[in-house]
């Protein structure tokens, strides 16, 4: 998957997130840290707005003496917007900003404005508070014609001014908060030096960098929770706000070696001392407490000795709960080191991770994990097999029947795991968080909380900022560069995308794959592309038009913005630190370069994707059209040289170039002619000993020179698939990838079709018991509440509450299809004879015909074999 699949797939999230972008959601927070006034150097954890103080805040940890600081601003910084409106038009036509209660004071300021090429004088208004800025019907903002800079929440805003970089280190010296400087080693300096020897642009920018990929990324204490809640009803998800049921355990595991279960006693259970031999963790320490209060408190105070806390999808759940389940029990909101906001909840001292909101990042799937969890359920089992290889223990019994002894294995792997997501490999994730952060401009907290458009949107603003240039809105920049020239092959894109050749179906071995190493971002600055480069206002300009049959101008005066950071980010990672990440003299240090490499590359691989989507906040559609053209450029000049040169290309997609048998020699001179005429770097991807293409596109089926299975266009593990179908797609999978060469083929694929033939007979002769044909989906409101349509889903529950049945939003229905007049029945209810075969068999025919297609299979041939086979016996 690259940057395309990621722009196609952000824009609905990114919605959202710009609303939410509107209103600050400030903080109160009762339980503080120390606010010394001096400290040793100390990694900037979060910056946030405490709304009891009214200042900003910064949180800080000391990893050497495992401490947490707080520093309040002590600058007099205030939350401000900027507008055209002057001062003395204020003050005699919008009286109501200056009579409005949170209205602060007033000032001139310069910027220069990008967008047009000039500086300008706005009216800088300040106010006392963020909502007064903006997020209430009443603010400032709503009351101006005309703002910029107003929708950004003040502790980006804070960050952006004062230039604090999150995930770096500081120091508190005489109570002002100072970078603490980093020595990048000379060799790595060098390189630099060398590589932009003659670019000053780039050596300055790199500079700044730089530093920020040599600063060590300690361990930092953290704290895994999970949480085990009484249900009275099976399939039963209780209600967080609500918390109307008992906590009944806490797991936690910490990365300094703490291992525990706080257990609630409960009537009619006892733990007799031989159970304990029965559990799976022997260094697990297990406390009983007689009541939820006494055992909250215990877990707050553990909770407070933390500066990270790790959940799975604890926002939306175990956070949540505590919270109320603690004012349920007499707790004060001051007692609780927990702040729940809107959709998020935040922990006094130090930070929440929430991994179940990181790990649902799609470009953190795609490109820091390679897709390994791609179409599968977002759990914590299936996130924690496919990456580390460990899953949840299995249960038969609701967590309310298990024994104390199975409810401390079940409850404490839950928390082990989410901790070990961010051990495994000398700290992988906690490592990408922190440097991305870093990247980013963005405190660990909200990255994992956010798409990466809102990253990349947070590093531009800074360099903005830091600059003194004018953060420009969207419709202003739309409304200066004008709409796209071209038209969207692909319904629902607004200009014409990358190209996919045409792929020539059939069975090849030997096939080489080309990658242009990043294309678009390779693009970008190789073109010098950004929002206020191209279509400049520059008159002598408008002759510099890359692509002719565009009318697209770009200008060469002055450097991009966009192409200098994307650019840098790009050579770093190419030129730096993927050398880096094999030469570095130690394994330690080749560890950590290659986690650098792997940062860099979700940044680069993303930037087009949300340059490109229209709901990203610098959108500029021709630069995003002139970006997409020009790669389509790159690519079909590549494709002719390689026809000169004697090659034979297969298939061709977006950065990628299929290439069947080619000579070493060929293939090298293909590969210094594109460096050499573009600038781009294009390498060798991978290599298929075997390759099956459909001819369709992005649709065909590889096996690399490992053995293993390369398939585009994969749908066989899609979210509730049933698991019949899934066994099915995992059984083909095993019999192609025994293909070792073209004298294998034929043979596999009868035994492909013998496969999919037997299950085809047992889903006629309802042979595959009911667990495997479940469809399971949660109810996400209340069953009344579905008036205009009654999904499969609600039509078994509805079944199951005509005979008593409690269900409400939360509440997972497992159910399957049948002849009965509703189509479905949950599995309470259903018999094997009553299954619709022909429902199930468009699961197996979904789940397989991509690559059936790639082999030249037709599914009906098989499903024809088997009726035959099925009357004749």
């Amino acid at each position: 998957m690259k940057a395309r699949d990621i722009e196609e797939e952000e824009e609905e999230e990114e919605v959202e997130e710009e609303v939410e972008e509107l209103e600050e959601e400030e903080e109160e927070i009762s339980i503080k840290a120390e606010t010394p006034q001096n400290t040793p150097p100390s990694i900037v954890l979060a910056v946030t707005y405490d709304g009891k103080v009214g200042k900003a805040l910064v949180k800080l940890y000391d990893p050497v003496n495992d401490r947490v600081y707080f520093w309040y601003d002590n600058t007099g910084h205030k939350p401000y917007l900027l507008t055209d409106v002057k001062p003395e038009e204020l003050i005699t036509k919008f009286t109501k900003v200056i009579l409005h209660p949170g209205f602060s004071h007033l000032e001139a300021v310069e910027k220069y404005d990008a967008l047009n090429d000039r500086k300008v004088i706005l009216t800088k208004i300040c106010a006392k508070d963020p909502l007064s800025i903006g997020g209430k019907a009443d603010s400032i903002r709503e009351l101006l014609p005309k703002t910029w800079e107003s929708r950004i929440r003040y502790h980006l805003c804070y960050i952006f001014d004062n230039e604090i970089i999150p995930g770096m280190f500081y120091r508190i010296e005489d109570g002002k908060l100072v970078q603490v400087p980093i020595e990048v080693p000379s060799e790595v300096e060098d390189f630099v030096k060398k590589l932009y020897a003659n670019d000053p642009d780039f050596l300055e920018e790199a500079s700044r960098w730089i530093p920020l990929f040599q600063a060590p990324v300690p361990s930092i204490k953290r704290l895994s929770i999970d949480i085990e809640v009484f249900t009275p009803q099976e399939n039963r998800v209780p209600n967080p706000r609500e918390a109307n049921y008992e906590i009944i355990s806490i797991g936690l595991a910490g990365s300094d070696g703490l291992r525990k279960v706080l257990v609630l006693r409960r009537p009619g259970m006892e733990l007799r001392p031989e159970d304990l031999d029965e559990l799976l963790y022997d260094d697990v320490e297990v406390e009983f407490f007689n009541n939820e209060y006494d055992m909250l408190r215990e877990f707050f105070s553990i909770l407070l000795q933390y500066p990270i806390l790790i959940t799975f999808n604890g926002d939306n759940f175990d956070l949540p709960y505590i919270y109320h389940r603690a004012l349920k029990l007499g707790f004060k909101k001051e007692e609780i080191p927990i702040t729940i906001r809107r959709n998020e909840a935040s922990i006094a001292l130090g930070v929440h991770i929430d991994l179940y909101k990181f790990f649902n990042i799609r470009a953190i799937e795609v490109y820091a994990f390679g897709g390994k969890y791609r179409g599968l359920d977002r759990t914590l089992d299936t996130i924690a097999h496919a990456i580390v290889g460990m899953s949840k223990l299995n249960r038969e019994k609701t967590v309310s029947q298990m024994t104390y002894v199975e409810l401390i294995n079940y409850n404490f792997r839950d928390a082990f795991l989410g901790l070990y997501l961010t051990t495994y490999d000398d700290n992988l994730v906690l490592r990408l968080i922190i440097l991305m952060s870093r990247i980013s401009k963005t405190p660990p907290d909200d990255l994992v909380r956010s798409q990466i458009s809102a990253w990349i949107r947070n590093m531009l603003y800074y360099e903005h900022r830091r600059r003194g240039w004018l953060i420009p809105e969207k419709e202003d920049i739309i409304k200066n560069k004008g709409e796209v020239a071209t038209k969207a092959i692909i319904k629902g894109k607004k200009y014409a995308g990358a190209i996919v050749l045409d792929p020539m179906p059939g069975i090849y071995p030997n096939v080489y794959v080309l990658d242009f190493a990043s294309m678009y971002p390779s693009v970008i600055k190789r073109w010098n592309i950004s929002y206020e480069t191209v279509k400049c206002p520059d008159e002598k300009a408008k002759n510099n038009k890359p692509i002719p049959e565009l009318p697209h101008w770009v200008c060469n005066d002055r450097r991009g913005l966009t192409a200098l950071i994307v650019g840098l980010l790009r050579d770093l990672r190419a030129y730096v630190y993927k050398r880096l990440a094999k030469t570095a003299p130690s394994a330690v240090l080749k560890s950590y370069y290659n986690v650098v490499q792997s940062a860099l590359k979700v940044f680069i691989n993303a930037s087009y994707g949300v340059l490109g989507a229209e709901i990203f906040q610098l959108y500029c559609p021709p630069a995003a059209e002139l970006t997409t053209a020009l790669a389509r450029y790159v690519l079909s000049r590549t494709v002719l040289k390689a026809l000169e040169l004697g090659l034979v290309p297969i298939y061709g997609d977006t950065d990628s170039l299929f290439i069947w048998n080619p000579s070493e020699e060929k293939l090298k001179e293909l590969i210094d002619w594109v460096e050499k005429e573009f600038g781009i770097e294009i390498e060798l991807d991978k290599v298929y000993r075997l390759i099956a293409m459909s001819g369709r596109k992005k649709n065909y089926v590889g096996i690399l020179s490992d053995g293993e299975l390369d398939i585009k266009g994969l749908v066989g593990k899609k979210r509730n698939t049933p698991d019949f179908a899934k066994d099915a797609f995992n059984d083909v999978l095993r019999l192609l990838s025994d293909i070792r060469s073209l004298d294998d083929v034929n043979k596999s694929i009868e035994e492909v079709r013998d496969k999919v033939r037997d299950y085809y007979r047992k889903l006629q002769r309802r042979e595959i018991p009911l667990n495997k044909l479940a469809i399971r989906t949660a109810l996400t409101k209340p069953l009344e509440s579905y008036t205009k349509n009654t999904p499969q889903h609600v039509k078994a529950a509805l079944q199951l509450k005509n005979l008593g049945y409690k269900l409400g939003p939360g509440d997972i229905i497992i159910y399957v299809k049948t002849t009965g007049k509703d189509g479905v029945k949950p599995i309470q209810l259903a018999r094997i004879d009553e299954i619709d075969p022909n429902k199930y068999i468009e699961y197996l025919r979904t789940s397989l015909e991509q690559v059936l297609d790639a082999f030249g299979i037709e599914f009906e041939s098989i499903m024809g074999s088997s009726i035959i086979d099925n009357y004749s016996s």
